[in-house]
């Protein structure tokens, strides 16, 4: 994957996570890859690129861009003044559950569409887009506001799916393999802290180890256990912010002995497990400002 560096937010948290990028600095001027779909509203007054897999597309307002699980990607800006944009994050689970028999939401992400990674609609088109944004960004309610914004991004999801197909035309059904990892996603997410060998895995899906194996990474172009070590270590990084012991830490998200834990840590986000919860300590933050 070159020298893409990991990038993660709260979709571990909330299934999505969602920035209306206005001014300031681009958090994510370098290559970079993450386990969860993305897509981007394009708001900007001039080009940008768009750099995904080694290739680059140019994108102008009024632009969808889309980003499959595991893809190293970048938009090339450092300021996002004149690159005005709306970013969201979804879990693999997040978009399985707003799909349905005859809308397969995973295919709007797929590499093998026709519009991937850029899908073309204009000013006019993306008026209904930045409708929804507004109402994102200022949610009248004071309780069950994560709730208003799953419906915003529902709806969303629906505008994307429909303006997808107008541009590839018949969409595709939902696989077995689509809700085996579906399946798998989520029972890791549930049980990150137990066992989640191949064995385990294979027991509680009823499907061969291997075969389970192998469906995960032609389906997310991750292996399975880079998958679970990431899920831990991103639950790790949550629990740090809560001033809980690390070697405590370390059981709770499924680490037998410290020693591994603090070599994946280190492994993972480049720094040692010490110096990331004494940074998020300092600052207060879920996610500390080191590169």
């Amino acid at each position: 994957m070159g020298n893409a560096v990991r990038f993660s937010n709260n979709t571990d948290q909330y299934g999505y996570d969602a920035v209306f990028h206005q001014t300031g600095p681009n958090p994510a001027s370098f290559l970079h890859i993450h386990d969860f779909f993305e897509f981007v509203i394009y708001l900007g007054q001039e080009p940008i690129l768009y750099q995904v897999a080694g290739q680059n597309y140019t994108a102008t307002f009024g632009d969808i861009l889309v980003c499959d699980m595991m893809d190293e990607h970048m938009l090339q800006c450092d300021q996002n003044e004149l690159y005005m944009r709306f970013s969201v994050g979804l879990s693999f689970g997040f978009v399985m559950a707003c799909s349905t028999k005859d809308d397969n939401l995973l295919q709007i992400f797929s590499r093998n569409s026709g519009c991937y990674p850029v899908l073309h609609l204009g000013a006019l088109a993306i008026h209904k887009y930045v409708e929804l944004i507004r109402q994102f960004q200022s949610c009248p309610l004071e309780h069950g506001q994560r709730v208003f914004q799953q419906a915003i991004l529902h709806q969303m999801l629906s505008y994307l799916q429909d303006d997808f197909l107008r541009v590839n035309g018949t969409g595709a059904t939902i696989t077995r393999q689509d809700t085996l990892v579906c399946e798998l996603v989520n029972y890791i997410n549930l049980h990150i802290g137990e066992d989640l060998s191949l064995k385990t895995l294979g027991r509680v899906t009823n499907y061969n180890p291997t075969y389970l194996s192998r469906t995960f990474k032609n389906i997310t172009r991750s292996p399975l256990k880079t998958y679970i070590d990431e899920k831990r270590i991103n639950t790790a990084k949550v629990l740090m912010s809560r001033d809980v012991p690390l070697a405590e830490i370390a059981m709770q998200v499924g680490f037998q002995n410290y020693s591994t834990f603090y070599n994946t840590f280190k492994r993972l986000t480049g720094v040692s497990p010490e110096r990331y919860a004494r940074e998020v300590r300092n600052s207060g933050k879920t996610e500390p400002n080191i590169h």
